[in-house]
């Protein structure tokens, strides 16, 4: 769960042509104040001097080739008469190495307010390792970010408010404040982003809604004295891993002292939320650190597609009373680090030490309960040790491996029988291994996924590696995790091959179980 937190120092834009008049920037073109629609040089060239404002037209559209970089305390990027909704003026990132839209580390009193920042995830394509879509934060104190929507990042976060150093528990940013914002998409399959990261301390998270956020909707990195409250969480379209994680040791070596998450709503509305509200490491790794001190009272969970509501594992001093729990829990538990996780349910607690938990939670063993996956009656998801077969839904026809191991993968086959059954292995974090009863051999994604696949490996590898996941209409999905491109059938069902980044095209298969 350890994000990057690295932000660059701030840039000091150049004057060019515009002049600030108090905190207005006027231009020769327009000499009422906002900026026309052009590029994220124009924003940098307004941001001159301490107190500086951007002041962006409604409706204005600007192309970020780099990020656009706060060079003064006090500063401020907003819409002309700070408006709602798409007139909101919208900043779009287009380099092709670039994550980050917005950086302002090391700058007091910046303030975000009526823009939307889209980091064009489904063109540009996932940065592996690449930073937060904004990246404000560092030892400051007075951030703002309000009636702003941010989407789509290509890094980890769509909104990352850093910590800067951090001091016995303590980080050196303090008093931000995040409401009223619009956050997600964000994130997708092959590389899931948070949507708020919260590692700023006496901060507050206030009337967000998240939607479709695919790591944590809102992540707390302990921000000891915060209040995340009366946010709204959906996912509709999205797996979820976590609504509102308390889960992070680090920065602040575990200190939740003074935290507080209150009447929030976490809605499960079509796709899985893998844990509502989670709380302590154990619950999200294999670890046995404890956190300190966090308050968690008066959230609702809502939605049928709920898997485990409100976890909790690691904690100490903790106070967690008057959570309500309206949610459907559904979900196979499996991938835990030594043994079985329970079933999903509303609330359940392993080690919980001190502090006062209310009367509905039940204990159980839990570790690592992302290892989740979403069952329905007529296509459950397979676990270790389950015998599957996969018929395509392009040619109707069963898939089967070659039992000398000299052809790829086919989907050919018109009825199921030995060859055309593959048993299923753990292979960690949520990944399995597919073995051949043709041949005994797993199912390899040969040359790092850029050949077909083929039943040929006698070792687990990387290249050995899949994700089984469930689309809408019953069918699963098939992604190699090497390259984290989806499976298509193709040459008329002749191979198989992980080529494509696109859910929407990968290939769709009814899975037979045992």
């Amino acid at each position: 769960m350890l994000r990057p937190r690295t932000l660059a120092a701030a840039a000091v834009g150049t004057a060019g042509l515009l002049a600030v008049i108090g905190t207005t920037v006027a231009t020769a073109a327009n000499p009422a104040g906002c900026l026309e629609s052009g590029t994220g040089q124009d924003i940098q060239n307004a941001l001159s001097g301490e107190g500086a404002v951007a002041t962006l037209c409604a409706g204005a559209t600007f192309d970020l080739s780099q990020p656009v970089k706060f060079s003064a305390a006090n500063q401020s990027i907003e819409t002309e008469g700070r408006p709602g909704g798409d007139t909101r003026a919208t900043l779009r990132v287009t380099g092709a190495e670039q994550a980050t839209a917005i950086e302002g580390g090391g700058k007091s009193g910046i303030k975000l307010r009526s823009i939307q920042v889209d980091g064009r995830r489904p063109a540009l394509g996932r940065i592996a390792g690449g930073s937060g879509l904004v990246e404000i934060g560092g030892d400051v104190t007075g951030l703002v970010v309000e009636n702003s929507r941010f989407l789509e990042p290509r890094g980890w976060s769509a909104l990352h408010l850093a910590e800067g150093v951090v001091r016995q528990g303590v980080p050196g940013c303090q008093g931000a404040s995040v409401t009223g914002n619009q956050i997600g998409p964000s994130g997708t399959p092959d590389g899931w982003a948070d949507g708020i990261s919260l590692a700023c301390g006496t901060s507050t998270v206030k009337n967000n809604t998240i939607t479709d956020a695919t790591d944590g909707a809102i992540v707390v990195f302990g921000a000891p004295g915060s209040t995340v409250s009366n946010n709204t969480i959906i996912a509709q379209n999205r797996t979820l891993l976590g609504g509102i994680n308390m889960v992070d040791y680090g920065p602040m070596d575990g200190n939740y002292e003074g935290t507080v998450v209150s009447d929030n709503t976490v809605r499960a509305d079509g796709a899985l939320i893998k844990i509502g509200l989670a709380m302590g490491p154990g619950v999200w790794s294999c670890t046995d650190t404890v956190v300190t001190g966090g308050t968690v009272t008066g959230n609702t969970l809502e939605g049928s597609t709920m898997g485990y509501g409100y976890a909790v594992n690691g904690v100490k001093d903790f106070t967690i009373t008057g959570n309500k729990d309206n949610s459907v829990h559904i979900g196979i538990p499996n991938g835990s680090c030594d043994g079985v996780n329970p079933k999903p349910a509303g609330f359940l607690s392993d080690v919980a030490q001190g502090g006062r938990l209310q009367s509905d939670f039940t204990p159980a063993k839990l570790n690592f309960l992302l290892g989740i996956s979403h069952q329905t009656a007529s296509s459950p998801l397979p676990a270790d040790g389950d015998t599957i077969a996969l018929r395509s839904r392009t040619t109707g026809k069963w898939v089967q491996a070659d039992p000398n191991g000299k052809s790829p993968l086919n989907a050919t086959i018109a009825s199921a029988g030995p060859w055309e059954k593959f048993e299923i292995e753990d292979a960690g974090e949520g990944l399995v291994a597919l073995r051949a009863q043709a041949n005994s051999t797993l199912v390899t994604a040969e040359n790092s996924g850029a050949e077909p696949l083929i039943a040929n490996r006698t070792a687990l590898g990387p290249w050995e590696k899949f994700r089984v996941l469930r689309n809408d209409d019953g069918s699963v999905t098939l992604q190699a995790d090497v390259d984290h491109e989806y499976v298509r059938v193709q040459d008329n069902g002749s191979k198989l091959v992980s080529d494509t980044t696109a859910r929407a095209e990968a290939e769709k298969f009814d899975l037979l179980l045992n």
